[in-house]
């Protein structure tokens, strides 16, 4: 009996690591160009759409409020508005940008600091639907799991 349970789990753990590996080896991270106290971030995604992005310092200046995140790709440069622990906001992909890399960075400290970061542009043809493939293949390996264990707890309460 506990061997069906440990088989059981083993094989979620395979369909969720099968699931996720495939997502991570697909975002490369960018190489830091700065100190690591601090460090922007901007989402994924096809020409026209709204991406995240946020800006985290730990040696924020405290009357600066908001940040601005410019790039090439954006329609405007973005103002990030400090959110108690990171800046945030939403950048609008131009329409014409092209996939790949692209390249946006902040100024802070009054003038005095500059960081770089890399994010990725996806294929237009590439919609939302792509992202939700590797959640369904986890979703039904932990379905699959959870079938699983309800089946073995009946099978042991009619034995007992």
């Amino acid at each position: 009996m506990f061997r069906a349970a440990r088989t059981a789990l083993t094989a979620c753990g395979i369909a969720a690591a099968l699931a996720f590996a495939p997502s991570a080896a697909a975002t490369p991270s960018a190489p830091s160009e700065t100190a690591p106290s601090a460090a922007l971030w901007v989402g994924r995604g096809a020409p026209g759409q709204e991406v995240e992005a946020s800006w985290l310092d730990e040696w924020r200046d405290s009357d600066e409020e908001t940040v601005k995140v410019t790039s090439a790709a954006f329609e405007a440069p973005v103002t990030l508005t400090f959110s108690g622990r990171q800046y945030t906001g939403v950048a609008r992909l131009r329409a014409d940008a092209g996939p790949g890399q692209a390249r946006a960075r902040v100024i802070s400290h009054g003038g005095k600091a500059v960081t770089k970061a890399h994010f990725w542009i996806n294929d237009s043809s590439v919609g939302d639907a792509s992202a939700s493939v590797p959640w369904a293949v986890a979703g039904a390996g932990v379905g699959v799991g959870a079938i699983a264990a309800v089946m073995l707890t009946v099978r042991r309460r009619r034995r007992i």
